[in-house]
């Protein structure tokens, strides 16, 4: 499946602020995905982009069983991302803050 990198495909978008300059995050619409390795309803996948300082490019996706889990996996898949540079290594970019604080406010914590 290709990837729909356009703006009529971005549902959400959140601008980081690094040392180096903005980062942007673009969270597109999640689509059905069927994988031929599982015989039952397709799953869903929600890719995602992130604009680094200097024109960097990331692309990537997260699959779930619906539409709201492929998108909360994309979330959270995206602030790994957004933290680590993603080459094999534990190397970590430099610090990137939303609203002044190093929760990037990607992830909800349970409540009860």
């Amino acid at each position: 499946m290709k990837p729909p990198f356009n703006a009529d495909d971005v549902i959400a978008c959140r601008t980081f602020d690094s040392e180096a300059g903005q980062v942007e995050l673009h969270i597109h619409r999640p689509q059905p995905w069927r994988s031929d390795a599982v015989e039952r309803e397709p799953d869903w996948i929600c890719w995602y982009s992130i604009l680094f300082p200097g024109g960097e490019l990331k692309k990537h996706s997260a699959v779930g069983v619906d539409s709201v889990q492929a998108m909360l996996l994309g979330f959270a898949s995206a602030a790994g991302d957004l933290r680590y540079v993603g080459d094999g290594t534990p190397t970590r970019r430099p610090s990137v803050r939303w609203l002044d604080s190093d929760n990037l406010g990607l992830t909800i914590n349970h409540f009860e």
